[in-house]
This record gives C-alpha cells, structure tokens and sequence, in this order.
C-alpha cells in the first residue's frame, strides 16, 4: 500500500512529528511505501502537487487540513484519491472546526473509547473511528533494558509535562461573555465534584435543565465553547499531583515548562526538552508518573512509552488500562477521587526495589507485546483491509 503523511504542526514539543515519524517507520518495515509532506521543509502552496493523486490513505494528527479549500471552495482532501484519516490526540470537543466538515471519505483514529463514541453520535458523516493510543519507544542508542542496574536510575520520581497555572485559564474564562464564563465554571465544579465525569457526561446533565436548554441545538458546537472547563480540571488536577509526589521521602524531577511558577518545596526542575528525549529521562527512572488528560477510557502515550524504557509507570486508571494491567503485578495506579494518596503508593513502593523492578519488568512485557508502532500501524491496516 501507499501512504502520505502529513507533518503540518511542530507544536507539543515537536511530538506530532515523532508520531509521523514513527507510524511511517511502522508501515514501511511492514512492506508499504510511505510519502511525507513536511510543513518545515514545504511550502503549503505544495500540497496542490497531491491534487489527483492516488494514495491508500493519507494521515495526519490533530488535522487542520479538513477546513483547506480549493478556489472553487470544494474541500483540497476530495481533490486526492485517497481516504483521510485525522489521528485525534485531544479530546473531540477541541476539534469540533475540523471534524465538522463532510469531506467525502473522512476517517478518525482517537485515543479513548468515549471520544470513539462522541465522534460517532456528532458527526455521522465520518465513515469510522478507531481506538488506539499513541506509543513511544525504547530511547536512541539504546538495543535493550539493563534490569541488573535498574536500583541504580538516577531518578526516583520522575513526571514530565508542561504546567499551566489554573489562574491563567481563570483569566481566560473571565474573558468570555458572562453567561458562558457561568456556564464554564458550572461544569468545573461538577467535574471537580466527580472525577469520573466526563465533559461530555457533564454537559449532557447541565443540557437537561430549562434554563440550558439551548445546548441541545448544537451541542458538540457548544461543547467546545465550555472547552476552557475541560482545560481547568485537567490542569487543576496535574497541579494537585505535583504538590502531592513534592511531598514524598524521595526526590521528585520535573521536566517540562513554566515549573518555576508552582511553589515547590523538594522537587528539582529541569528544562524542557523535545518529545524524542524524553525516552531517554525515561531510562533513567525508576517511577514515572503520569496523570490522564480527563481520558476514562483511553491512555496517553505517556504510560506506554515509560515502559517501554523500563520503569514503572503510576497513573490513574482507565477502563483500556484496566482491562490490561494489574495494580502493583505490572502498573501502579492512583485514584483521582484521593490524589494525595500517591505520595504513600511511591513511598511505599521505593522502599522495595526487587519488586518495584518486577513491577516494571511485567509492564514492558506488556508494552512490547501490545502498545508498539507496529501494533498501531496493523490496526490501521486492519481498518482499511
């Protein structure tokens, strides 16, 4: 088969371009041929050389390319003979401007089995969705795991991610028009109240009263409206964790941006670095943590990627990750509902290395056996056979 991937945003630390990168790798080393359009080494006027071309599919992430139009205002992706598929890494509601149009042969990848189920209720136009989180791999330069000298990685916590202080998105909700900004802080305390709601679940609840009633004439346009609710309770609660794993007997490291601004007592920080490194950060922990981006039924990269370079991966569950691991046997999870409690689970844990190691050995059997390039490149296949 052929492909063409599209590499159109050099944002998240350059990460859209690693998974570019990597799914093309996945289906070349399966036998197919892959094509790349590179925003950073293409003019945009370049895309009309696709024009009447023939392709499997073409791919891209977190796609803008839906709204591109031609002079005559047809859709650019009608112009190629190929299906279109837009790998989501947010939630939906984010993307309400692209998946909205109805291109003619529109297909989403998603991340979490409720995003699978949003896509398919709001926009019937698009002819399938697949689950499949994103992945990482083991660091550059390194051809395997050296569990003898796993007691000595040099960083007993380790979480990487970029913080946002909830005051700066307070400000933002301040700056919408007052029934919204209502509305927006509605929702937080609602999803702040349930930890297993989601913005979805939240705003369908709020839309079955009088005074909402007006959700329901376009609800996932609205939906993005509240989007700043989402934003809130996710950054709310990596806060929130942060400040517990600050509070741990072992030294916490943070690689990522704007650290500075959250009053820490213990935890070292540590500049930001690009998407590919931190598999090498990750090679040297012995816990990473990762805290869901509100998924209740998916998994960030994050999780997979920390195992894959051999350490034990805390996290809050999902039902995905739930039906794959086991709390303490190959994973370590904490609960939302009490996020304070990861400060004893990493305590706890640290204290016994041999089985803390046995932990991270049992969670890279299963990362290499079902969250590989390899793994999302055959569902993809799958999906087109």
């Amino acid at each position: 088969m052929k492909f063409l991937i599209f590499e159109m945003k050099t944002v998240c630390y350059n990460s859209y371009l690693y998974f570019g990168d990597s799914l093309g790798n996945a289906l070349t080393s399966l036998g197919h041929t892959v094509e790349y359009f590179k925003v950073d080494e293409n003019e945009l006027d370049d895309l009309e050389q696709y024009v009447g071309k023939h392709f499997d599919a073409m791919i891209d992430f977190n796609s803008d390319l839906p709204r591109a139009l031609m002079d005559d205002d047809s859709y650019f992706l009608d112009h190629v003979d190929a299906p279109f598929f837009d790998f989501i890494l947010d939630h939906p509601l984010y993307h309400h401007d692209s998946l909205k149009h109805k291109l003619q042969n529109f297909h989403v990848v998603c991340l979490d089995d409720n995003h699978k189920k949003y896509i398919e209720k709001y926009y019937p136009h698009i002819k399938s969705v697949t689950v499949t989180p994103m992945t990482g791999e083991l660091a550059f330069g390194k051809d395997h795991i050296d569990w003898d000298e796993f007691d000595k990685r040099k960083y007993d916590i380790l979480f990487s991610g970029t913080y946002t202080a909830p005051a700066r998105l307070e400000t933002a909700i301040n700056k919408m028009p007052a029934p919204v900004a209502e509305t927006v802080y509605e929702l937080i305390e609602m999803l702040k109240a349930d930890s297993d709601l989601t913005i979805e679940e939240a705003v369908d609840a709020l839309s079955e009263t009088e005074i909402y009633d007006y959700i329901n004439l376009d609800k996932p346009l609205h939906t993005q409206t509240f989007y700043l609710a989402d934003a809130y309770v996710r950054c709310l609660n990596r806060k929130k964790l942060v400040e517990a794993l600050d509070k741990c007997e072992h030294e916490l490291h943070l690689f990522g941006a704007l650290w500075e601004e959250l009053p820490l007592k213990h935890a070292t920080i540590h500049r930001e670095i690009p998407f590919n490194l931190t598999f090498t950060v990750f090679t040297k922990a012995k816990i990473s943590v990762n805290i869901m981006p509100n998924f209740k039924a998916g998994s960030h990269d994050r999780v997979f990627s920390s195992q894959l370079n051999g350490a034990v991966t805390l996290t809050d569950p999902t039902t995905l990750l739930l039906n794959e691991y086991k709390n303490e046997q190959n994973i370590l999870f904490y609960d939302l509902k009490d996020i304070d409690e990861a400060t004893f689970i990493v305590d706890e844990n640290l204290k016994d290395l041999d089985k803390l190691k046995k932990i991270a050995q049992q969670g890279f059997d299963i990362a290499s056996k079902h969250h590989t390039w390899a793994n999302i490149a055959n569902k993809l296949l799958s999906v087109l056979n």
